[in-house]
């Protein structure tokens, strides 16, 4: 054997190998999760790096990395999709699937015996959809124990993203009768539409629902007095007044009863994301 090849194979053989795991490996969510419709793959896609404890990709791993709740508000099940290979130190998750509603889940990514840190929250809705600029934009029907709904919201000068969801939320402390809607948009106001099935209106036995309203900030209720703070749900939560001019909003519009013994009550509320009860 030439002499330099065999300085070569000593050298290599001398040479460090490349770990590809050490205890002090961290996982870092490069790409966070989203809010995303239920059972649709979240996109853009959630992506974790390997890095070592300097903050560098540690590039020489390529072992499993797996997706777990950090936080569940509602006990769902572990989403789909959540266990891939690293590829050079970066774990990519294309087809990562939720199949329950809710809000305020956090994700949390192992590897060997290391854990990251929580992710951001992020919710699982019922129905998501983009809207354009200059146009209205309509959500479908959702529903939750006997209250269903849906929502127009108005045209803007901007894109934005609309939410509907049935349920995966607390009961509001106002709360009488049906389940929770949440509807979400950022920039337009917006007309929902609830209907309480006949069955809990004829149980009830009232001519009048009321409509218990959520949201991240304070508004007038039906009493004429501020929302109050409900800790449980970290929001303000109260009834909603009838619309009057020059009155305040969200307010309602119009309440009837159908033939079928259902009653609707109609909405219009400001940009924002509320949750709905009756």
């Amino acid at each position: 054997m030439p002499v330099a090849t065999v300085v070569a194979v000593m050298l290599l053989l001398l040479a460090p190998a490349a770990r590809a795991w050490t205890s002090q490996n961290i996982l870092v969510f490069a790409v966070q999760p989203t809010t995303t419709q239920v059972n649709t793959a979240m996109t853009p896609a959630v992506v974790v790096d390997v890095e070592d404890s300097d903050g560098n990709l540690n590039t020489s791993y390529n072992g499993p990395v797996t997706l777990t709740y950090a936080v569940n508000p509602v006990n769902a099940e572990e989403p789909a999709n959540n266990v891939v290979n690293a590829v050079n130190g970066v774990a990519t998750f294309p087809a990562l699937t939720f199949s329950a509603v809710g809000f305020g889940f956090e994700l949390q990514a192992s590897a060997k015996k290391a854990t990251s840190s929580p992710s951001q929250p992020f919710n699982i809705v019922s129905q998501l959809m983009q809207c354009q600029s200059g146009q209205t934009c309509q959500s479908g029907t959702v529903s939750s124990n006997g209250t269903s709904g849906s929502m127009v919201a108005g045209a803007a000068s901007t894109t934005d993203v609309l939410t509907a969801t049935g349920g995966g939320f607390p009961a509001l402390s106002c709360t009488t009768y049906g389940g929770v809607l949440t509807f979400t948009i950022t920039n337009r106001s917006k007309i929902i539409t609830l209907t309480l099935a006949a069955s809990i209106v004829q149980q009830a036995n009232k001519k009048f629902f009321n409509i218990c309203w959520g949201s991240p900030t304070p508004f007038i209720t039906k009493d004429g007095t501020t929302s109050q703070f409900y800790a449980p749900n970290n929001e303000y939560e109260g009834l909603l007044p009838l619309c009057i001019l020059g009155g305040p909003s969200p307010c309602i519009v119009l309440q009837y009863k159908k033939y079928d013994g259902s009653v609707v009550t109609i909405v219009f509320a400001p940009a924002g994301d509320p949750h709905v009860s009756g």
